[in-house]
C-alpha cells in the first residue's frame, strides 16, 4: 500500500507542476507585448526576465538562455506568434533595427495553446 500511495503522490506533484508550467507559458503566448526593455534579470540557469515599467517578459516559450539583450533595446511579440523580435536603436540613424530574432522552443507548442 504505501508503494501505491508514493506512486500517487509523486504523479500528482509532476501533474502539478507541469499544468502551472502550461498556464503560465499559455498566459504569455496569448498577450501582445511591445515595450522597450528598462530593466533585465538573470536568473541562476542563465535566463533572462525583461521589464519596463508596466510589463515583464520572462521568455516562457523561447529560449533566452545567454541572449545578447540591452537595456533600451525594444521587444515585440503578437499574440499567438512563435517569434519575439528584439530591435536595437542605431544611435547614428536614430532608428530601431532589427537585432535577434527568437523562434518558439518551448516544452508546449503554442499550437496546444
Amino acid at each position: 500500500m504505501p508503494v501505491k500511495k508514493n506512486v500517487i503522490l509523486f504523479s500528482l506533484f509532476f501533474l502539478t507542476l507541469f499544468s502551472l508550467i502550461y498556464i503560465n507559458k499559455r498566459k504569455e503566448n496569448r498577450k501582445d507585448y511591445h515595450f522597450v526593455i528598462t530593466k533585465i534579470n538573470e536568473n541562476a540557469k542563465g535566463g533572462i526576465t525583461v521589464s519596463d515599467s508596466t510589463t515583464e517578459f520572462d521568455f516562457a516559450n523561447f529560449n533566452s538562455y545567454k541572449i545578447d539583450v540591452q537595456k533600451e533595446d525594444s521587444l515585440v511579440k503578437k499574440a499567438f506568434s512563435k517569434k519575439v523580435y528584439i530591435y536595437r536603436k542605431d544611435p547614428k540613424a536614430n532608428k530601431y533595427r532589427l537585432s535577434l530574432l527568437l523562434n518558439e522552443s518551448g516544452t508546449f507548442p503554442s499550437d496546444w495553446q
